[in-house]
């Protein structure tokens, strides 16, 4: 794992992360979805409650965890992208922000992080 460049461990970390949400239950809908000029790392489904899923790797934490790196600008950012999605789909009823934080190959799912 790191021999991987970056952007390929940030494509396996996705991944990761995805299968560990269809683990528990959701449907993938979505990944690197643009909305409004945002993107969305992994929009998931469970019933008419949306998931919207901010996924974090790191190979270390010399800079800090995965968990730490998702900020009040970030957090406003998929709030708004949250807004654009409630409006264009009548069958969502909630909206959670989750992250996914992977570490090496440890992933740690956060539901309802902010």
């Amino acid at each position: 794992m790191s021999r991987l460049p970056d952007h390929r461990y940030g494509r396996l970390a996705e991944t990761m992360a995805a299968w560990a949400m269809r683990l528990r239950g959701y449907r993938i809908v979505g990944r690197n979805v643009r909305v409004a000029g945002r993107e969305v790392d992994l929009l998931a489904r469970k019933r008419d409650l949306l998931v919207i899923c901010e996924v974090k790797a790191r190979r270390a934490e010399r800079y800090g965890g995965p968990l730490e790196a998702v900020g009040p600008r970030q957090q406003r950012r998929l709030h708004e992208a949250a807004e654009v999605l409630m409006a264009g789909d009548d069958s969502i009823r909630q909206v959670r922000f989750d992250v996914i934080a992977v570490s090496g190959y440890a992933v740690r799912h956060l539901p309802a992080a902010f």
